[in-house]
């Protein structure tokens, strides 16, 4: 009964024990271990103005810390199930963005060590190439 009980703290300490396992991508800081922060992009309405067209902001919120990204038409969340829709990469922790009109707004954020970034994409039904020609737009201190 002794040797069971000292083979069980045994294996417990060596699994207890084993290297930090964090994915990172080729060392541009990107990771895809759980976000140190609640991070989520926030639509508001600023209604239409006198033509109908509606209006939206994008917000980016990190750690219920709000900052502003752009004015758009239409913006909804974007799920995770729909990055792939939108050329959003997986490890993408929010995204957001809409259609209206013939043309679309498209946000993500990643995190990159301690800074969330936020890429900005479009596109557009008169488009002659293919894609949605995303730029970074913003980045974000983690605090």
């Amino acid at each position: 009964m002794r040797v069971i009980v000292c083979s069980a703290i045994f294996l417990l300490f060596f699994a207890a024990c084993k290297p930090d396992q964090k994915a990172k991508d080729n060392g541009t800081g990107l990771t895809t271990d759980a976000p140190k922060a609640k991070v989520l992009f926030r639509c508001e309405s600023s209604g239409e103005d006198k033509n109908g067209v509606p209006h939206s902001q994008v917000f980016l919120v990190v750690n219920d810390q709000s900052t502003k990204i752009a004015d758009i038409t239409a913006c909804d969340e974007v799920t995770k199930d729909g990055y792939a829709n939108f050329e959003i990469p997986s490890n993408a922790i929010a995204a957001c963005g809409g259609w209206y009109a013939g043309a679309g707004d498209y946000f993500y954020a990643l995190q990159v060590k301690d800074s969330i970034v936020v890429m900005q994409g479009w596109q557009s039904e008169e488009q002659e190439d293919k894609g949605f020609h995303y730029e970074q737009a913003a980045v974000v201190s983690i605090k």
